[in-house]
């Protein structure tokens, strides 16, 4: 992974709304694994850490970053990271999760990256991934977090083809018309929480109700973003 000289724009607020339905997501995603173990867990791509306090009840964490500006803003604002990593070649144990939560559609190079992904991934571990969904989504809120692409189920299947899949979750898919809207006829695509408190409680509440209904098992496979979990062959 290449240092980022400039960093993309995340929001700094651990409670923004977008940030608390990825971790109400990733928890029903990680317990859905049935594991049963503290894990070895390594989240590349962490950003500001607003998946750690989640994290945290699975195991212990480990963080690779390219942006040595968001390494240090975790290690100013949080005390959960053990190892603090800028490229694979620093790394020499095996995890047994790896988690990648808006990350792949910024790497070029997917191919060997996955290969280098693979090499640190423990035997039978898991993966956690989502990817921003469908390209007729795609706007300047791409350009400005520097996206190289958005994904179907079939083009992010292709890339992990080499893990079995476990589960699929489309996430905020109540809010995806509205967002194919915003983006056909609105100029205001936001990258960070630029709403009112209310509007950010409302969109909380809403993605909220989206959580309570995969409870009940209600799991439509599209949505603003894909998540899947996935686990190492063991051939």
């Amino acid at each position: 992974m290449r240092v980022i000289l400039e960093s993309i724009p995340l929001e700094d607020n651990q409670d923004w709304w977008w940030y608390k339905a990825k971790s109400n997501t990733l928890n029903i995603i990680l317990d859905s694994a049935k594991i049963n173990k503290k894990l070895k867990i390594l989240e590349i791509g962490p950003g500001k850490g607003n998946n750690l306090n989640t994290l945290s009840k699975y195991g212990e964490i480990d963080i690779l970053e390219s942006d040595h500006n968001f390494i240090k803003f975790i290690k100013e604002n949080s005390d959960l990271v053990n190892e603090a990593y800028s490229d694979f070649c620093e790394i020499t144990k095996a995890y047994d999760l790896i988690v990648l939560l808006d990350v792949v559609e910024h790497i070029e190079d997917t191919s060997n990256f996955f290969k280098s992904i693979n090499k640190i991934l423990s035997k039978e571990g898991h993966i956690v991934i989502s990817v921003p969904a469908y390209e007729s989504l795609w706007s300047e809120h791409d350009v400005r977090l520097k996206h190289f692409r958005r994904y179907t189920w079939k083009t992010l299947l292709n890339e992990v083809q080499d893990y079995e899949v476990i589960k699929r979750i489309g996430f905020n898919y109540l809010l995806l018309p509205i967002r194919y809207l915003q983006i056909k006829f609105s100029k205001n695509i936001s990258t960070t929480n630029e709403n009112s408190n209310f509007m950010n409680a409302l969109l909380f509440q809403i993605s909220k109700i989206e959580h309570f209904l995969r409870i009940l098992r209600f799991n439509p496979k599209f949505g603003i973003s894909l998540f899947v979990l996935l686990k190492k062959n063991s051939f």
